[in-house]
């Protein structure tokens, strides 16, 4: 199952240098996982376990931040759960 990769990935980020983990709706009733650090280094690192297991993610590098520049990783996975109504 795919958000039980998503577990995975939670539990494999929490042991690396990362500042910040969100896990929020997405537009269409998917679910994003948000990594922020500010080590390049653990960004690899994350990336390189999620090619491992097959999800895809994008990441990048935010300047924008308050105090510090960051590097974001952004996993994305549809939930199955979620129904989404058509319009006729």
């Amino acid at each position: 199952m795919i958000l039980e990769k998503m577990k995975d990935v939670i539990s494999y980020a929490m042991d690396l240098d990362v500042d910040y983990l969100e896990v929020f709706m997405g537009y269409k009733g998917d679910k994003v996982l948000k990594i922020t650090s500010k080590s390049r280094e653990a960004i690899d690192k994350i990336e390189a376990y999620l090619k491992k297991i097959d999800l895809d993610f994008k990441s990048e590098f935010d300047m924008s931040g308050k105090y510090d520049a960051s590097f974001n990783l952004y996993v994305g996975v549809e939930d199955d759960s979620i129904f989404q109504l058509k319009r006729m």
